[in-house]
């Protein structure tokens, strides 16, 4: 079951294009990023890990990260960091091209909140 930790505190940025919706991760924090998970916002679960398995499929600091065929509509996304922290954000509304920034804040904040 999916356990809201962080609401609305990670930026999203969206910029218009007429292509398949893309989520771009910019990890701008000092931990790698190992997990990154959508889910449709009514679902109880969540899908499979986007990043895929193994140490080349992950986010390291500086690094970016291109999701492409995002489906329209209102999903909740997750991101897990290397020393297990959590991070979603709930009802982001997909309409059209997101970035999605990581910094150390953030991870910190997500870190304070599930402690």
């Amino acid at each position: 079951m999916k356990r809201i930790i962080l609401l609305g505190a990670l930026s999203l940025i969206t910029t218009s294009s007429a292509f398949a919706l893309e989520l771009h991760v910019v990890n701008s924090s000092k931990s790698a990023i190992h997990h990154l998970y959508l889910t449709d916002s009514k679902d109880k679960e969540w899908g499979p890990d986007q990043l895929g398995d193994g140490p080349a499929n992950i986010v390291k600091p500086g690094g970016k990260f291109v999701l492409s065929n995002v489906k329209k509509g209102t999903l909740d996304v997750r991101v897990v960091a290397e020393d297990g922290t959590e991070c979603e954000i709930d009802d982001v509304t997909f309409a059209e091209n997101m970035e999605w920034k990581i910094t150390e804040a953030i991870l910190n904040k997500c870190a304070a909140d599930a402690g």
